[in-house]
């Protein structure tokens, strides 16, 4: 009976704990090159990565940079966002709350780089 407690209970402390922030090099992996589209601040967003370090937004563009504060857009509001990325679907983290979900999509998926 004990034995079935603790085998319970340590499999119950795996379920919990929390997702670790992706890497740099994850961060690159999954992003450069690539779009993220999904909700971030209440509302939809997308965003191509090119190589160069300009993202491209739906109405915008600017400069970012992957550092190990995560995803860093500078001269901006902004600040950096961890991320947590599981497989396409990725999830921003501010400050240790979560920030927004989506999925990356492969390249200039919705042509924002055109816009």
């Amino acid at each position: 009976m004990t034995i079935m407690r603790i085998a319970t209970a340590a499999a119950l402390s795996v379920v919990a704990l929390p997702a670790l922030a992706a890497t740099q090099e994850e961060l690159r992996d999954a992003l450069v090159g690539n779009t993220f589209q999904g909700d971030m601040g209440g509302g939809g967003y997308s965003s191509y990565f090119a190589e160069d370090g300009t993202y491209y937004d739906t109405s915008t563009s600017g400069t970012y940079e992957i550092t190990e504060d995560g995803v860093c857009y500078p001269d901006t509001d902004f600040g950096c966002y961890q991320a947590t990325i599981d497989g396409t679907s990725l999830e921003w983290m501010k400050d240790g709350e979560s920030a927004g979900t989506g999925e990356i999509l492969e390249g200039d998926a919705l042509g924002l780089m055109a816009e």
